[in-house]
């Protein structure tokens, strides 16, 4: 993975600590031994001084080296998050709807929060693989030399343990996979629940999005509880093992120490690095443990970070034209099989305003995505310029083509934001798109202006001013070809008239193509296109 390479540098300084502290570690019982063994001798201070001295500074070493390892560790771990969300967000920027339809916004948030902490914490982990690399490599030997009987515990113990760890992974694996694709439906439910349900209050259909939400609730807490299962046995199993491994021990050390074989200091550190082995393996079972979330999660970004827009760019595209003509020919839309838009041809001139019209489910907005090419339509070709948009960068169709969506979305933040999307515009711009739109003396009205916080998907703004809103954002950028979905259903016939002249006046040579049923809208078009469910016609407006 790239971010690991790029913070291979901090990640090895957080591994070099860490091997440094955990041998400090076992140093510590060594120190131990000898004092008992050597330092406690009558009338010699001289020897318990040497090791009491030697003991701290071993400790010393090993707080010293803990706090740059976890220091280093947490430091790399974080960077490594950090980019990954960066990244999720940059690919998730880049997605058309084709691409995001496998993936729900609640789903996607889960992605990017709980399965980057996992993914985190199997970072922050890599130093801790060394903690018990190093335990294993000094705890072996060290015991061998002590007594080879005791060696013989500890070695016949680790192929247990290790059997016993394999029963565990692919269940485990299993369990959380199943959780994860649980909670990504439970915060689905939940982006349903707060977002729908003021829309179906009333009509019964809150009660629906909150069963809904109960059920995929009990289905995360049926799944947490079965990975939980597994997770408590992996997790109780082996170390049980490893402590009856150690009650042995002390029965062979003891026995070995009344026989002489080793001294008592000896039996001490004995008992000391079994122990830390017993923790050597509690940690190597949560490592297991997090490697296996961290797969999991791993896989969940990659589907992501892997998905590609089905409106791609081409190998060597065409330069668009700064203006001309928007035209649409013989253009088709198939939805699950079935014909939702076309074959219809549209044809919008510099200067022009062209309707849309037709009735509910005649593919108008579906047509409007076609046109922007935010889909590609089955048949057919649009071109912009002469210029076959499929044969053009994506981003440079999106400039010359500016649309304003039925269904607009309004960001956290103030009036400005929202319209200028945190960009650096002159604020006169802003006014004047505001003008237009018909939104200036709503702004005006404010106490704070254009600074006014409109709170989470504008829930201060009506759904008037959301549309009218977008519109400004939409002209900020005055492209040559604007084209409207709907934009004014919310708004009342007067303000509906100022928006149609100030459009007209605010650029007399930007082509318009009007998504719209309304009949003031239909009446002001210089051409008109109607969508039927058998038939599509163009006549003279």
């Amino acid at each position: 993975m790239d971010l690991l390479r790029r913070e291979r540098v901090v990640l090895g300084a957080g591994l070099a600590a860490t091997v440094v502290q955990q041998a400090a570690l076992l140093a510590l019982p060594w120190c131990v031994q000898h004092g008992l063994d050597e330092g406690i001798t009558p009338g010699d201070t001289g020897r318990t001084a040497f090791w009491s001295v030697a003991t701290c500074l071993v400790a010393a070493v090993m707080l010293a080296a803990a706090t740059a390892g976890k220091w280093w560790s947490s430091l790399a771990a974080n960077r490594i998050a950090a980019g990954l969300r960066a990244d999720l967000a940059a690919r998730v920027g880049t997605l058309d709807r084709a691409a995001l339809a496998p993936f729900g916004r609640g789903d996607l948030a889960m992605r990017v929060t709980r399965d980057t902490e996992l993914i985190t914490a199997w970072v922050q982990g890599l130093s801790r693989w060394a903690r018990v690399a190093v335990t294993v490599g000094i705890v072996v030997p060290a015991v061998g030399l002590l007594d080879p009987l005791l060696l013989v515990v500890l070695l016949v113990s680790m192929p247990l343990l290790g059997l016993l760890n394999a029963q565990f992974p692919g269940r485990y694996r299993a369990a959380n996979e199943r959780l994860s694709a649980a909670h990504g439906t439970r915060a689905d439910a939940v982006e349903d629940l707060l977002s729908a349900s003021a829309a179906v209050r009333g009509l019964g259909g809150e009660q629906v999005l909150v069963r809904r939400h109960d059920d995929a609730s009990a289905h995360v807490t049926r799944h947490t509880l079965g990975v939980a299962r597994i997770s408590a046995w992996w997790v109780s199993a082996p170390p049980a093992l490893l402590r009856l491994a150690v009650a042995v021990g002390l029965a062979v050390g003891g026995l070995a120490a009344i026989d002489g074989r080793i001294t008592v200091g000896a039996l001490v550190a004995f008992t000391s690095w079994m122990i830390t082995m017993t923790v050597a393996v509690t940690v190597f079972v949560d490592l297991l443990v997090n490697r296996g979330q961290a797969r999991v999660a791993m896989a969940r970004i990659d589907e992501v970070l892997a998905a590609r827009p089905a409106v791609a760019a081409p190998a060597d595209p065409m330069p668009l034209p700064d203006t001309g003509m928007l035209a649409a020919v013989g253009v088709t839309a198939v939805r699950d099989g079935r014909t939702v838009v076309g074959p219809v041809d549209v044809l919008s001139a510099p200067g022009e305003l062209v309707v849309v019209t037709g009735p509910t489910g005649s593919g108008k907005s579906v047509l409007v995505r076609l046109l922007c090419r935010l889909d590609v339509p089955d048949s057919g070709t649009i071109h912009f310029g002469g210029i076959d948009l499929r044969l053009a960068e994506p981003e440079q169709v999106w400039q010359r083509i500016g649309v304003v969506p039925q269904r607009p979305v309004v960001l956290s933040g103030t009036i400005r934001d929202n319209i200028t999307l945190d960009r650096e515009v002159d604020p006169e711009l802003v006014r004047e798109a505001c003008r237009v739109a018909a939104l200036d003396e709503f702004v005006d009205s404010l106490t704070d202006g254009y600074d006014t916080v409109v709170g989470e998907r504008g829930e201060t703004l009506s759904g008037g001013q959301i549309q009218r809103l977008a519109l400004a954002r939409g002209l900020l950028n005055k492209p040559p070809v604007l084209v409207l979905d709907d934009v004014t259903s919310a708004v009342d016939a007067h303000t509906e008239q100022t928006i149609l002249r100030r459009l007209r006046e605010w650029s007399p040579d930007t082509a318009i193509v009007f998504v719209s049923h309304r009949p003031a809208v239909v009446a002001a078009a210089d051409r008109v296109i109607r969508l039927g469910a058998l038939d599509r016609e163009a006549v003279g407006g």
